[in-house]
């Protein structure tokens, strides 16, 4: 059985809440840790825009197909898509922003995270 788009959704949301709690418990100890966390945080921001691409596609196909209606406050049909249109483009925006500053931080930290030599490695070489 496949999952629908709301349980990954919902898988996604749970994915970043156990990372920001292991992030409070537990900290960064190393950089290589760190550059794992901003490579996911990078990864997650272009997910982002891609998901609110996706969803933009499915509300345009609907009104399409005729199959969109207003609410229960009987707001115009027209309305309502151009507040969610607007939201749409400022959500991609700013997924878009947060991507190029985290890929701007996973690339800073990227040379300091290479230099670390795990503990296995050190007394692997001292063989």
């Amino acid at each position: 059985m496949t999952e629908n788009i709301g349980q990954h959704a919902e898988g996604a949301a749970r994915s970043l809440v156990e990372l920001v709690r292991a992030l409070q418990d537990r900290g960064i100890e190393y950089p290589g840790q760190a550059h794992s966390v901003y490579s996911y945080l990078t990864r997650c921001a272009g997910e982002l825009r891609t998901a609110v691409d996706l969803v933009e596609a499915s509300m345009q196909q609907l009104q399409d197909k005729g199959r969109l209606m207003s609410d229960s406050r009987r707001e115009p049909l027209d309305d309502v898509l151009q507040r969610f249109t607007e939201s749409s483009d400022a959500a991609k925006d700013l997924a878009g922003a947060l991507h190029g500053r985290l890929s701007t931080a996973y690339s800073a930290i990227g040379h300091v995270a290479y230099k670390e030599k795990p503990v296995e490695w050190e007394s692997a070489a001292g063989r």
